[in-house]
């Protein structure tokens, strides 16, 4: 699943703007760094409007638009690839309401007996991480929201946790946002590329705890 992520100093406008082909940022956007993206915050995602890209703020766990209240959103954090067209929630989004948010990486707890053990996950290469996403405009809360879709994790990341968000790389980006459907489903699988996930201190547990810090490698 992906129930945290983070941002570091390095994801700037620039990455933003030369990564996803955007043109304006979002107006009020904040670019400062967030090591500790928990749902319900709103971090900067790429949607299509009308046909043009644009980089807008929105709120992490989907409101659908029948949702009356925001008790919702906690639970719809994560979409799972394999029943995107069964959901009531996901159908109605897949053909135009698709989805990216870049962030720098996310975080992710092992169980271990009785305690959950958390790590922080990046790709190998340290590029951008490109999470698929659902995204959806609730007009009666006046709320703009997204669900990460996550499915079957790769056999080097099971170990840790058996689901894990859909990356795409930066070739898949176009069709994503602006091609069919039956077209872009053909990227939301497990990631192939290499991913490294390092042990980190128990601070990240707590919603509270932000700061460069979660991210440094835990000392034995």
């Amino acid at each position: 699943m992906c129930g945290r992520k983070f941002s570091h100093e390095e994801l700037t406008w620039a990455e933003y703007r030369d990564i996803l082909a955007i043109v304006q940022p979002p107006p009020n956007s904040n670019f400062q760094p967030n090591y500790n993206i928990c749902p319900t915050q709103q971090v900067p995602v790429c949607i299509n409007r009308e046909g043009q890209r644009s980089l807008e703020l929105l709120n992490w766990g989907l409101l659908p638009a029948w949702a009356k209240d925001t008790k919702y959103a906690a639970k719809m954090i994560n979409a799972r690839a394999e029943t995107l067209t069964e959901k009531p929630s996901f159908k109605p989004l897949l053909e135009k309401n698709r989805c990216i948010i870049m962030v720098s990486g996310f975080y992710e707890w092992q169980r271990e007996r009785q305690r959950k053990i958390p790590y922080k996950v990046e790709r190998s290469d340290k590029e951008p991480m490109l999470l698929a996403g659902l995204w959806t405009r609730n007009d009666y809360l006046d709320i703009n929201s997204y669900t990460v879709i996550t499915t079957a994790a790769a056999a080097s990341f099971a170990p840790i946790h058996d689901r894990s968000p859909v990356i795409l790389e930066r070739t898949d980006i176009d069709t994503w946002l602006d091609g069919a459907w039956d077209e872009a489903r053909n990227f939301a699988t497990t990631y192939q590329g290499n991913l490294s996930a390092i042990r980190i201190s128990d601070a990240v547990n707590s919603n509270r705890n932000n700061g460069r810090h979660l991210l440094d490698p835990l000392i034995a």
